[in-house]
């Protein structure tokens, strides 16, 4: 072989080699953009921000999505007869978690052919765009960055101080410190329903539900003194947010992320310790915000009942005294070894079963009092305990009519619903006048405000099952290899936390892209480790 021919395959091997640093290296700044650009990206303040960050996630995706592809091929192209390339090909495996995307894929590419509302369901209903194109994106990203994204401990602070930035310009703008300017000209009826640089409260709220979860964990986990204060201050400023944004859908996705919490807790003194101390901080940053409520009250901005109970209530305190003594008496005990929590892990189940026993008896309750079958004097007229129309700030109505659109389906729509983000026109063709009567001359509901239900008429059983089955399956599995990568714990909780607080909100371009994309580098480091992880071994308890 002459020397041009030795160049040309030594070419060919350089470049063979080059392209998976260079995908690795696109998926790197693609989540990077995501993470820490893309939160503040606005235009015309809230006036236009829905559409902004639709473009700003569509135009990204879908054009680090064609160079990825475009790469790929050529890698594919330039490496499928080599040796190495067949090995890599015959060692393919699949998680439980992948087999789920594309069955979820596949569901809505049939969901989208099979939908009466074809223009419609392609880009989504205006103004939410989780139409076909989305879905589709989501399944990228979650294949993109599972297996071309690497762990980057400096990137993963990026991302954290992004959304600790994010929170604190909430917090002070519900005390109407609005730096960004970002109320100029909107009504003041209309304030409580925008936050921060996100948009709509719900979206806010799903953000948090997403985000918080990353800092508490390393404010609970982490022995190293930096990543402790700064996870304590990115803690405290999550606590202040959850109270001050006045989502009663966040403190489900609370309680979730707290019970949670407590369960892995219960392995050591330790971990045990660290929970009591996120406990104390969590009622001191409620108490601290109803004192600035109190001490300027024409600056804070009127709040729901359970947010102004968290943060004014006197109960507040007690719980917060009692946490401490706790706390103290814990610590005394552990000091003479007096105690070992691992060894007395009953407990946990009892509070499971505390925790189950009263939401079946708190649906009991809410069933009974609806039917108007306890006597007279148990029944109760609070807007929480009573399901009808108006339950739950009109959710009540939406999953009914969202219940009712399914059952009136025929087959095809029962198995492949009537296509991702067709929910408004489906259920307009059945309930139009109710809906015109509840909701103004337009008639249009956009979605049932429960995303389970709303992916099992938007995307049938057969979308449903496989959608829901993602969620499950990767926690389950960051859950199981926790033990081996601690951080993967962290995506659990915000998975618990989303799935939770999304019973009685919705998918949306904001916080859906951002955990598949969180759900994909828990697979990365399952499947390729930690390899630049700037943690000492001695700041990670064993």
């Amino acid at each position: 072989m002459n020397d041009r021919g030795k160049k040309a395959i030594k070419g060919k091997k350089e470049a063979g080699r080059r392209c998976p640093r260079l995908l690795q290296e696109i998926t790197f700044i693609y989540v990077f953009l995501m993470m820490t650009v893309y939160p503040f990206y606005f235009r015309n303040k809230y006036y236009d921000i829905g559409n902004a960050k639709w473009q700003f996630f569509f135009f990204l995706t879908a054009g680090t999505g064609a160079i990825l592809l475009s790469l790929l091929l050529f890698h594919v192209i330039e490496e499928w007869k080599t040796d190495e390339f067949k090995k890599a090909i015959r060692s393919i495996r699949l998680s439980a978690t992948d087999r789920f995307v594309l069955v979820y894929a596949a569901a809505v590419l049939l969901s989208t052919l099979f939908s009466p509302y074809k223009e419609q369901v392609f880009w989504g209903y205006d103004g939410w765009y989780m139409g076909f194109v989305s879905q589709m994106c989501f399944a990228l990203i979650y294949f993109c960055v599972s297996r071309y994204w690497r762990w980057d401990i400096s990137a993963v602070i990026c991302c954290l101080a992004a959304a600790f930035l994010v929170f604190l310009l909430a917090i002070l703008m519900r005390f109407r410190i609005d730096p960004l300017s970002m109320y100029k000209g909107l009504e003041e009826q209309f304030k409580i329903n925008f936050l921060s640089t996100i948009g709509q409260a719900t979206w806010y709220s799903s953000y948090v539900a997403v985000l918080f979860p990353l800092g508490l964990f390393a404010f609970w986990f982490y022995d190293n003194k930096n990543v402790r204060i700064f996870g304590g201050i990115f803690t405290a400023a999550g606590f202040m947010t959850m109270v001050t944004q006045n989502s009663d859908s966040s403190f489900i996705a609370f309680g979730l992320l707290i019970f949670a919490l407590f369960w892995i807790s219960m392995e050591s003194n330790r971990a045990f310790r660290r929970f009591l101390e996120v406990m104390m901080m969590c009622f001191s940053c409620f108490k601290l915000i109803g004192i600035c409520q109190q001490l300027f009250p024409e600056n804070a901005v009127p709040l729901d009942a359970i947010s102004l109970f968290c943060s004014q209530s006197n109960m507040t305190w007690i719980i917060l005294i009692v946490t401490a003594i706790c706390y103290f008496s814990f610590c005394w005990l552990e000091k003479y070894g007096k105690i070992d929590i691992s060894k007395i892990k009953s407990i946990r189940i009892l509070f499971l079963w505390i925790l189950l026993l009263g939401i079946g008896g708190i649906i009991i309750y809410i069933y009974l009092n609806t039917t108007k079958k306890l006597p007279v004097h148990l029944q109760s007229g609070n807007r929480y305990l009573l399901f009808d129309e108006y339950w739950g700030n009109n959710r009540g109505s939406s999953w009914m009519i969202a219940v009712k659109s399914f059952l009136k389906g025929d087959f095809v729509r029962k198995i492949f619903g009537c296509g991702p983000d067709g929910f408004s026109s489906f259920v307009q063709s059945f309930f139009y006048e109710e809906l015109e009567m509840k909701w103004g001359s337009s008639g249009i509901l956009a979605c049932a405000h429960n995303e389970w239900l709303n992916a099992l008429v938007n995307f049938g059983i057969a979308g449903t099952i496989p959608y829901i089955g993602i969620f499950l399956s990767a926690a389950c599995r960051f859950f199981r290899k926790a033990k081996v990568h601690p951080e993967l714990t962290a995506i659990v909780l915000s998975i618990i936390c989303y799935m939770g607080h999304n019973f009685f909100c919705y998918q949306q371009i904001i916080c859906t892209p951002i955990l598949f994309i969180l759900m994909g580098t828990g697979e990365s480091i399952i499947r390729y480790g930690k390899k630049e992880n700037n943690l000492k071994e001695a700041d990670c308890p064993k």
